[in-house]
């Protein structure tokens, strides 16, 4: 997802009930959008609108994953999980109505107080991963709603890709876990062919590819535990490297990193990043409640309203305005005494000893691992790393966009049955117009024309430096290829290649066959033998 990617709209009425402000980001899946919600009586709430990308609304496993997000977000109603208010679709596309939540991702709230040399205090660290455990805990025991087909039984809900990303801090001090887009849960379709996870905090049963249960999102926990209470990434290098890391349970311990990291927070750490998922809590509200406990025994001081005036201070750095009802009397009251009062305040925030500084900001940057290289590590076909991380069109280059409200195509004979050239001219479409993606041209050369006589050759065959960064359309299926069929049209589901009769068939039924003079045969044996009885009696 790219995130703070905001866009002004002209105010659009959609979905009947909701108006479109501006856009906030945009996904492989999906597009994010702030929105109003009116009603009777001057009721007004802003709200965020998640979007199905226009050109995957016909691909029913899109579909499927992204309604499977809304009924689970649904069922979660918890103070440290975003809300899902409501699903719908509007000119056939679904959207998922949510939680507006003003704040940042925990990843960017690190960079950010690492920048201005007051990296997140040890205390308040621990208290956001306190109310996170708190939150996986809650969904991780949710049973199903009354009534329901799976009453009072455990959902047994995944989230698959706990990370900084998906963690974030209001301006109001509460941390929200977000984008349950891959989560699984009981009564879903198991959809084994999904890769889950950020490579970098995967848990080791995520990264050898083995099944999974929740005490893999413990272990992704523990990774952002261990890496904003010590100041230091975990997993961080090569792909190889990292996914070796990984299956082998190599965790240095804080105190090699911060010679004065708590003993007893150390524990907890290391118990939450054992390589084995029966060694680890084994639930997070275990976990939560160890973090409670370490914060009272070490007397040290977080909550809400104290982290809110840490994220207040960072504004104030940043060139930004305080807010006011953050200003406590006795702020007020130094204030009035000693002219230099904001800088009282940055100093009252001072980095614990071993805190990372400046100096290692780069340290924290997020690195894009190169495709090809991750797809290695873990044994996977590059064109099948893609296709299963992020999910793309189904339709081959050249096929036009879907708008969602269509029907689905029945049969692609041009592609299959029909080798011959048509006689009718085709038009040539370039690869912005196919897709309509607005950030198309930061990807893909706009100039290549795609004809939609011929099939696009396999990703598979490009070298790897010209397939580098270009979008996937095609995904692929491990199944038996037909020879001399096009791998496009071969790893296409049947219901997409022909029509309610597979093409294969309708070649074989069109192709000449002695059946019909068999039976001609057959039959004037059969008229030949009745004469003769006729002609005795």
């Amino acid at each position: 997802m790219t995130r703070h990617r905001t866009a002004d709209l002209e105010p659009t009425e959609f979905g009947g009930r909701y108006t479109l402000m501006r856009r906030l980001a945009v996904g492989g899946m999906a597009e994010i959008y702030l929105a109003r919600q009116a009603a009777m009586a001057g009721f007004e709430k802003e709200v965020v609108i998640k979007r199905l990308r226009p050109e995957l609304a016909d691909d029913p496993r899109v579909v499927e994953m992204f309604l499977d997000e809304a009924k689970i977000g649904a069922q979660l109603n918890h103070p440290n999980i975003v809300h899902v208010y409501d699903v719908d679709e509007n000119d056939g596309i679904p959207y998922i109505a949510m939680e507006y939540i003003v704040g940042e991702e925990l990843n960017e709230l690190c960079r950010r107080g690492i920048a201005h040399g007051r990296f997140l205090p040890l205390e308040h660290a621990v208290e956001v991963m306190r109310q996170a455990a708190a939150g996986m805990g809650y969904f991780h025991a949710k049973r199903g709603a009354e009534g329901s087909t799976l009453a009072n039984e455990a959902l047994d809900i995944v989230h698959l890709d706990i990370s900084p990303t998906n963690l974030l801090v209001t301006q109001d001090g509460f941390l929200k876990v977000i984008d349950f887009g891959i989560a699984r849960a009981r009564g879903q379709t198991v959809r084994s062919e999904v890769l889950p996870g950020k490579l970098s905090y995967m848990s080791p049963e995520q990264a050898a590819r083995k099944d999974v249960d929740h005490r893999s999102d413990i272990f992704s926990l523990g990774i952002v535990l261990y890496e904003i209470t010590v100041g230091k990434r975990l997993y961080r290098g090569p792909a190889q490297e990292v996914v070796k890391k990984l299956i082998d349970g190599e965790v240095e311990p804080p105190t090699f990193a911060r010679r004065n990291f708590p003993p007893a927070l150390e524990s907890i750490v290391m118990r939450t990043l054992e390589k084995h998922p029966e060694d680890r809590y084994q639930s997070a509200y275990d976990l939560a409640d160890d973090l409670e406990s370490f914060l009272r025994d070490e007397r040290l001081h977080s909550g809400p309203v104290r982290i809110a005036r840490y994220l207040d201070m960072l504004a104030l750095a940043g060139g930004g305005a305080r807010r006011p009802e953050l200003i406590s009397e006795q702020e007020a009251r130094a204030g009035a005494e000693e002219l230099d009062f904001d800088s009282q305040v940055f100093d009252g925030f001072a980095p614990s000893e071993g805190a990372p500084g400046p100096e290692q900001a780069p340290m924290w940057e997020d690195i894009e691992q190169p495709e090809a290289e991750v797809a290695q590590a873990l044994q996977m076909e590059l064109a099948e790393l893609r296709a299963l991380r992020t999910p793309v069109p189904m339709r081959p280059a050249g096929m036009p966009q879907v708008r969602g409200d269509g029907e689905l195509p029945v049969a692609l004979p041009t592609l299959y049955d029909d080798p011959a050239p048509r006689t009718t001219p085709v038009p040539r479409l370039r690869t912005a117009e196919v897709f309509g993606d607005p950030s198309a041209d930061a990807s893909v050369d706009a100039s290549v024309d795609v004809d939609l006589h011929t099939p696009p050759k396999p990703h598979a065959a490009l070298p790897e430096h010209e397939s580098e960064g270009k979008p996937v359309v095609v995904r692929p299926v491990k199944r038996t290829q037909p020879s001399g069929v096009p791998s496009e049209i071969a790893d296409r589901p049947a219901s997409l290649v022909s029509g309610p009769v597979g093409s294969a068939y309708l070649a074989r039924s069109q192709s000449a066959s002695k059946t019909p003079w068999l039976m001609v045969l057959l039959l004037g044996l059969v008229v030949l033998a009745l004469l003769a009885y006729i002609v005795v009696k």
